[in-house]
């Protein structure tokens, strides 16, 4: 080797040695971050106070931007220091998060997602579970599936905040996108594909033009059909691309849904409320009498107020036939001055009426 080649080994050498000093610095901080975080946990605790703060979090990552010189970015600055007052809270009272199985499932990711990995996430058989685990105090948040952006409103979900007192705290928009992953990662490998039919469903035609001749089976779940990937080289699995890190997979192809841009949107459920924010929504449900005009004399403080009404879905009571429930979300939070009168306006023309809960809207970069 010449000496340019030397030179430049060593400086390679020396600039990775800088980088490993760097990383001890980063968990040496990190730890003691989470040393005073515990402490501040300590401090609330006894004085009573919520851990969560959405607006202390909030003034934090907006000082973190204004001090940034550069060159990290500003969406990876979001998400480094979301994940880190994450794993704070987290230390400071240890969260156990409900969601709707099995593991892997985008109820799954969309959980991961929004709670930056932190926490203790339980696995649940059906959404009542979701509801029920949560409404015991057995887990501090759920998380539900309420609508997708191609198959529409999750009913069942809707329907079971008319049995529970649970308010919504957040929401999380997941993208439903899908892989197809393997033990090897090689397309000539693959002889028999693997997944939930609903994914199947979504995939059949790119599986019909990149692999005609594969075997085709459908099984209940992701994390079923990981147990036959992860053991034979010639099966491979449909799947989100998360679970490829979960099960220790390789990906195959990225992307091969035949419907791009599908979107799943998720509820964050707890028995507690969220402090007001600068953009924020409110969800409510309402019941009017089977008379002509009686929605829209319900609706009607809505318009006077000038209110964004950003939802707006009807479900049957159950207990009278065609009479419905009605489920709204404006724009502002129920602290609002403007929200506050217009829900209460509402109240005189409803036969009943439920603040569901005021909570951030979702932010890309910020969940």
């Amino acid at each position: 080797m010449n000496k340019d080649g030397k030179n430049l080994d060593q400086r390679l050498n020396e600039l990775r040695s800088s980088i490993d000093k760097i990383d001890s610095e980063i968990l040496n901080l990190i730890n003691n971050r989470l040393v005073l975080g515990k402490e501040i946990g300590e401090i609330k605790q006894k004085n009573k106070t919520k851990v969560l703060d959405s607006s202390r979090e909030k003034q934090v990552i907006e000082k973190i931007l204004n001090n940034n010189k550069g060159p990290a970015e500003e969406q990876l600055l979001k998400y480094i220091f979301n994940v880190i007052m994450t794993a704070t809270k987290d230390i400071q009272k240890r969260q156990i998060v409900s969601f709707l199985g099995p593991e892997a499932g985008y109820p799954h990711i969309a959980s991961l997602n929004y709670f930056k990995h932190s926490g203790r996430f339980v696995e649940q058989p059906n959404i009542y579970e979701v509801f029920r685990n949560t409404n015991r105090n057995e887990s501090h948040f759920g998380v539900v599936p309420v609508e997708n952006s191609i198959q529409g409103p999750v009913n069942h979900t809707l329907d079971l905040f008319t049995e529970f007192d649970l308010n919504i705290c957040g929401e999380h928009y997941e993208p439903i996108s899908y892989d197809l992953i393997s033990l090897t990662g090689e397309k000539n490998d693959i002889k028999t594909i693997y997944s939930h039919p609903l994914a199947i469903s979504q995939c059949k035609t790119w599986k019909n033009n990149n692999f005609p001749n594969a075997e085709l089976i459908e099984l209940s779940s992701t994390s079923k059909a990981a147990k036959f990937v992860i053991k034979n080289t010639h099966c491979a699995m449909i799947a989100n691309s998360q679970a490829a890190h979960i099960f220790s997979l390789q990906l195959v192809e990225s992307a091969i849904e035949d419907y791009p841009g599908n979107i799943t949107r998720f509820l964050i459920i707890s028995k507690d409320s969220t402090e007001k924010t600068d953009n924020d929504k409110t969800s409510i449900m309402f019941s009017t009498s089977h008379t002509p005009g009686a929605l829209f004399k319900a609706l009607e403080p809505v318009t006077k107020s000038g209110l964004n009404m950003l939802k707006l879905e009807s479900r049957p009571t159950k207990h009278e036939n065609w009479s419905y429930y009605f489920y709204m979300d404006v724009q502002g939070h129920i602290k609002n001055k403007i929200v506050k009168q217009t829900i209460k306006q509402m109240r005189k023309t409803t036969l009943s009426l439920k603040h569901l809960g005021s909570y951030p809207v979702f932010e890309k970069g910020n969940n």
